[in-house]
């Protein structure tokens, strides 16, 4: 820095109000300064200037799955690849942070306990959040992508509408018996299963009590709970499974087994990840915006950390049904 206030003929404490955007400069000074910094290939330490300003331009984001789910769900690389968008274009990086393989969810969140790694956390709630209290209290800004019961803002997608839709949809097809996978997120799982019970009320049809299983987000979980459904004693014309990767697993199942989607059995998914339009046949599902809410929850956390405004508690963004061939009236309906 004194080497190119040299070569500016100015002060290094002027070449440190340049680099770091301070008023009290003239456009003449500040052009020679840049000249300078040009001439000498001169790049200000990212340590420097966030000791100088008291912020380190990183928000970190904290994902509590194993890398080997958060790298093969399409809904969470959106989801990170929409807040990264919103932290490039105001000139921030990310550091990203998972659960370690077969830890439990707190330790995606203790690489930042009092590190001041970043200027403050994006938080996927979608699966734990037992360290987030702890979090909060270090006085990190923090913005839930997800449900919390935590007082801090949060902001997740109309899982209870997006489920009313669905099994809207399926009803409206003619379906009267639908089974569901549900997820381990009880929240988020809990929304959904709402707006499944809501659709079947509104219709004013009688809910069926023995068509519910549990899955886990996995394409696993979701064959084997198309398995148990499948061989009820009545079994269900169409199969709503609260996720893609569960409903993939049931038309794997289903394929297996000789029956025909959406012939014998409609399928239904939730997230419209890319495997949804792959799959064959192509999936009815709930497009979550996914991108979009990782950039909605990193203006939240600007807001934040910029100390403009006190961001709402709970920020909900619509969801959208997208009819494919997956789903089609019950055999012998009319």
């Amino acid at each position: 820095m004194r080497t190119v206030a040299a070569a500016a003929g100015v002060s290094h404490q002027t070449v440190s109000r340049v680099v770091n955007g301070e008023p009290g400069v003239t456009d003449g000074t500040r052009d020679r300064v840049l000249a300078a910094m040009r001439s000498l290939a001169y790049r200000p330490g990212a340590g420097a200037r966030a000791l100088v300003r008291g912020r380190t331009e990183v928000v970190g984001m904290v994902v509590p799955h194993d890398p080997g789910f958060t790298f093969a769900n399409d809904h969470l690389l959106r989801l990170i690849g929409g807040a990264d968008t919103e932290l490039a274009a105001r000139g921030y990086g990310m550091l990203l942070s998972t659960r370690e393989t077969g830890g439990g969810a707190a330790s995606a969140y203790r690489r930042f306990d009092r590190r001041r790694l970043v200027d403050g956390l994006l938080v996927e709630a979608g699966v734990g959040a037992d360290a987030l209290p702890d979090l909060a209290a270090s006085g990190y800004p923090v913005v839930v992508v997800g449900y919390t019961h935590q007082d801090v803002p949060c902001v997740h997608p109309d899982d209870e509408a997006g489920a009313y839709a669905v099994t809207q949809h399926l009803l409206a097809l003619g379906h009267r018996r639908i089974g569901t996978v549900t997820g381990p997120s009880a929240l988020a799982s809990g929304a959904r299963l709402r707006g499944h019970e809501r659709a079947y009320a509104d219709a004013r049809r009688r809910l069926p009590a023995d068509l519910t299983e549990p899955g886990d987000f996995t394409v696993d979980s979701g064959y084997a709970a198309a398995g148990r459904l499948m061989s009820r004693r009545h079994p269900p014309t169409a199969l709503f499974a609260f996720n893609d990767g569960m409903a993939v697993g049931a038309l794997r199942w289903l394929r297996e087994h000789g029956r025909a989607v959406p012939g014998d059995v409609s399928v239904a998914g939730f997230d419209d990840t890319a495997a949804a339009g792959l799959v064959d046949p192509p999936l009815t599902s709930v497009s979550l915006h996914s991108t979009d809410l990782g950039r909605r929850a990193a203006q939240l956390l600007f807001d934040l950390i910029d100390e403009r405004a006190d961001p709402p508690r709970e920020t909900v963004l619509p969801g959208t049904l997208v009819v494919r061939a997956s789903t089609a009236p019950p055999r012998g309906h009319r």
